[in-house]
């Protein structure tokens, strides 16, 4: 039946429309009928379904241990830096009930302290600002916060100070919760936040850097207890917030520019929930699956997953990125050993860097065990069950036991990713699913379910969200093509309000009748599934008139195993395009090894170094013709890097996307000479 049936339909009255084979009748709007209207319902709701089932677990921090070691800079010179490793505690569980009930606490806390006022109208009621790493208590605030009314606005843990700093002016914040490590920062930028009064900070009792004479500082953990001794009753908590209120302004990764406020209301959210637990909830046992939590809440993917599996009672795991592995802790086993998910979520980059770590592994072991494993992927990919199944148990079970040994799901979302990648990890690890999901769509617009699972796809729209793709003439992007193609615009209750203070960008990006158009070009693949294939915005032409682009041609030359990280460029008087990349320094150690070149440079050094430049380019342009690019699209040089990119030097976003106007400036120089 499910090969016959399309993973998404055209509808009989409009064929250019397709809805999710789920809903193609109606788009979904509540996950749980009347019981959960709002965000600030769903922990009420799963205490009452779930009651004493654990609902999390989290990890204390038990001590700190410094060790001091020596290390190269990018310029090949020596000095000494202090590591900092976490020593953790065993999981501590945390039950559905208890989640509701010290929700219930928080907000008893902040109507007794005077923050809340229950006389006021919800949409007058003071936002707040989440300004924390991942953690249970990110999402305690945060529904406590959607309970009383009060709008939350999202700020990355990498922001600076004037980041931080204009994520509470622009949106107009009077309190901040703000995380043990962020405490310092906040300190920095109070003094000009003169509308933000209340802060309330995580971890260690640390008042003295956050009070002042102007501003009203709690612990947390004070807050908690002051709750529990004040407690209230629901109708002293004013009017309940309503469908159209707005939960969160969500700000963009700004990979293309200054971040947006993303304005989504509970219905935004609500919908966005009714849709994932439809097309994903019958597919995790409760019993058995876990998620491991450790995405930036700040960022959709990461919320849109931990309400989803809240709401059909699949229990987390928080983490942290610098606690995943074994050899990043001490004196205890790293998250994946100890939690062991069957399910993790992640953005590409994380999972190139997965894929070029195993492969690293694989050219130190030698060229036997090197032809082996390739040999072992081909064969799983290609031979039938028993002895795929073997070649996976047997070949793959020490990959398999660094997650914990338990995985069977990872998703993928927030940008492209290799189909190479996609492939690998799919076969060495566990099926990887890719998502499409929106900041401006609640992170619900389509995601693969195993059925319909094709490389490079995206796969069912959410049953919330219907979408159809308009016609791009001039770059021949049409549905008259074989296979339909056309700039994505979706609609449905899920799909955002509006920019916050941007009402012109807003208007240019709906059309009259409700769609939103957003940028990217898409394509109906046979089996009904969407394909992500291009991006308006990053379609460059060369001086022949053609146009490439620029996502789709990255995701391919991403694959390269000595690439670390990559960029491509095209200068309008370019006849061909040309990357700027920083290397993975241990695959491009083994491979000049292996090549008979001088494999004892830094990054400094190759940046510099036209022998190292020029096998590089050898490389990427395999790359290119295994994975079909066209002769336009194969680039002519290569720009080394001395730095590696990150969030901190400006030139990825805080998402871990490519901040391509900063990487533009900082190598305009060299974009010119080559």
């Amino acid at each position: 039946m499910w090969k016959r049936q399309l993973a998404n339909v055209p509808l009989p009255s409009d064929p250019t429309i397709r809805r999710s084979f789920l809903s193609p009748d109606e788009l979904l709007t509540r996950p749980a009928g009347d019981e959960v209207l709002v965000v600030g319902d769903i922990f009420p709701y799963c205490a009452r379904r779930y009651g004493d089932k654990v609902a999390c677990s989290y990890r204390d921090v038990v001590d700190v241990v410094e060790e001091r070691k020596v290390v190269k800079d990018s310029d090949g010179m020596e000095e000494e830096k202090v590591w900092k490793y976490f020593t953790l505690s065993d999981p501590i569980p945390v039950t559905f009930n208890t989640l509701a009930s010290t929700v219930s606490h928080l907000t008893s806390s902040l109507l007794h302290l005077g923050f809340t006022d229950p006389a006021l109208p919800i949409p007058s009621r003071p936002r707040v600002s989440i300004y924390a790493d991942t953690s249970l208590r990110w999402q305690l605030m945060a529904q406590s916060f959607a309970r009383l009314g009060h709008t939350i606005t999202t700020a990355y843990t990498t922001l600076g100070e004037e980041g931080l700093l204009r994520s509470w002016q622009e949106p107009d914040v009077r309190m901040c919760f703000c995380g043990e490590g962020q405490v310092g920062m906040v300190a920095e930028v109070l003094d000009r936040a003169e509308k933000v009064r209340w802060i309330v900070y995580d971890g260690e009792e640390r008042a003295d850097k956050v009070s002042g004479s102007s501003q009203v500082s709690a612990w947390l953990c004070e807050l908690l207890e002051l709750g529990k001794s004040n407690p209230t009753k629901p109708e002293d908590l004013g009017p309940k917030p309503t469908e159209d209120d707005v939960f969160c302004i969500m700000y963009t990764s700004g990979s293309t520019g200054p971040p947006k406020g993303v304005i989504l209301t509970n219905r935004n959210i609500i919908s966005s929930l009714a849709g994932s637990t439809k097309l994903w909830g019958s597919l995790f046992d409760p019993k058995n699956d876990l998620l491991l939590a450790f995405l930036p809440l700040s960022h959709i993917l990461e919320q849109f997953l931990e309400y989803t599996f809240y709401l059909v009672g699949v229990p987390l795991g928080y983490a942290t990125v610098k606690t995943l592995l074994d050899d990043s802790v001490r004196g205890c086993k790293g998250d994946f050993a100890v939690y062991k998910p069957t399910l993790i979520a992640g953005v590409p980059a994380i999972y190139e860097m997965i894929r070029k770590g195993i492969v690293k592994k694989i050219h130190e072991a030698g060229p036997v065990v090197g032809t082996i494993f390739s040999l072992a992927v081909k064969g799983k990919q290609t031979l039938p069950w028993p002895i795929s199944a073997v070649i996976d148990t047997v070949l793959f079970a020490r990959v398999k036991a660094a997650t914990g040994g338990r995985l069977r799901t990872a998703v993928t979302g927030g940008g492209a990713i290799s189909k190479e990648t996609q492939l690998f990890l799919s076969t060495v690890l566990a099926p990887m699913m890719q998502g499409y999901g929106l900041t401006e769509t609640c992170g619900m617009t389509a995601i693969t379910r195993p059925e319909s699972w094709l490389p490079g796809s995206v796969g069912v729209l959410g049953p919330s969200t219907e979408c159809k793709l308009q016609d791009v003439p001039d770059l021949g992007y049409i549905n008259a093509n074989k296979l339909p193609q056309g700039e994505i615009w979706l609609r449905g209750p899920n799909v955002f309000k509006g920019y916050l203070g941007m009402e012109e960008l807003t208007r240019e990006s709906f059309t009259e009748d409700g769609w939103f158009k957003t940028g990217d070009i898409g394509q109906w693949e046979p089996n009904g599934t969407l394909t992500i294939i291009d991006r308006i915005k990053h379609l460059v032409k060369l001086q022949n008139g053609e146009y490439i682009a620029l996502d789709k041609v990255e995701s391919v030359y991403k694959a390269t195993d000595v690439v670390m990280m990559l960029c491509i460029a095209a200068p309008p008087s370019a006849d061909r395009p040309i990357a700027i990349i920083y290397p993975h320094e241990g695959n491009l150690r083994n491979h000049l090894k292996a090549a008979g070149l001088p494999d004892d440079g830094t990054p400094a050094e190759w940046a510099s170094d036209e022998k190292v430049k020029k096998y590089i380019l050898g490389q990427m342009l395999q790359t290119a013709k295994k994975g079909g690019l066209g002769k336009m699209e194969m680039i002519r040089d290569v720009i080394v890097t001395k730095e590696e990119w990150s969030p901190d030097n400006g030139l990825l976003t805080p998402a871990m996307k490519l901040a391509r106007p900063a990487i533009s400036k900082a190598y305009e120089k060299e974009i010119k000479a080559s």
